[in-house]
């Protein structure tokens, strides 16, 4: 349980359903403050009551915000910064899928994607990285995913934005230390939430409960980056790495 000394503000977007939901609840549990986004608000109000009635004294922020229209991430997140009082954790969780094939009817679903999980990424993290500059701390968490260290036949635009978003991490945990600013990527396997439960295959599945405490700790640490679950991901991550293309190209994920 946080005391006054260490009571975060924490903002989670995407905290409708999954990883960001779950987050969302440790933290509450764990007496933080807590701003909550996604575009549905309904589910962030029962999330909210959820949290209030843990009786942790954490304080509940509820807002919506469609993370692909980029202008909305300055106006919402900005908000929440002044209505905190501060900042201390940014977490750019906010993301979806699809496993559209290629070719004309699949572009606005890929564009969605990307437009979701990699430029709704960094509007956020822009919103929030003068702030933390200013004040000389704050902490930056991307939830990238193991499909970015490959491009995944059936979802490419999907890998595409976690390996962009891994990238960009990546270049700004470089850019902004000096200011005393943390950057953590968080690269999950399949851990059972609404983005991977309708594929017809999830190898090595964990519970979103699950995964969702191991993140917590991994960002609680301030570690640069961690593979969720490490294991048997960290093994497998170096298999997808190393395979000949040749032999790549024939896996089908659907």
């Amino acid at each position: 349980m946080s005391t006054p000394e260490t009571r975060k503000k924490v903002i989670i977007t995407g905290a409708s359903s999954g990883i960001g939901r779950e987050l969302a609840l440790l933290y509450g549990k764990t007496g933080h403050d807590i701003a909550i986004t996604s575009r549905r608000k309904e589910s962030l109000e029962k999330l909210a009551s959820e949290i209030k009635a843990l009786n942790s004294g954490a304080k509940v922020y509820v807002q919506s915000l469609d993370v692909s229209v980029s202008e909305q991430n300055l106006k919402v997140i900005s908000g929440l910064i002044a209505e905190m009082g501060g900042l201390d954790l940014f977490i750019a969780n906010a993301g979806i899928s699809t496993s559209s094939s290629f070719g004309g009817k699949s572009f606005e679903a890929d564009q969605k994607v990307i437009e979701t999980n990699l430029i709704g990424a960094i509007a956020g993290i822009a919103a929030v990285v003068p702030f933390f500059r200013e004040q000389g701390s704050g902490q930056i968490v991307g939830i990238s995913s193991v499909a970015g260290f490959r491009g995944l036949p059936g979802s490419a635009s999907y890998s595409s934005s976690k390996a962009g978003l891994s990238a960009y991490l990546e270049a700004l945990r470089a850019e902004v230390r000096r200011f005393g600013i943390k950057v953590t990527a968080i690269f999950p396997g399949f851990i059972d939430t609404p983005i991977n439960q309708k594929m017809e295959s999830r190898p090595f599945v964990i519970s979103v409960e699950k995964g969702a405490r191991i993140i917590f700790r991994k960002i609680e640490k301030k570690v640069r980056s961690a593979i969720v679950p490490w294991f048997p991901w960290t093994f497998i991550v170096w298999f997808m790495k190393r395979v000949p293309e040749f032999l790549w190209e024939k896996i089908q994920y659907k």
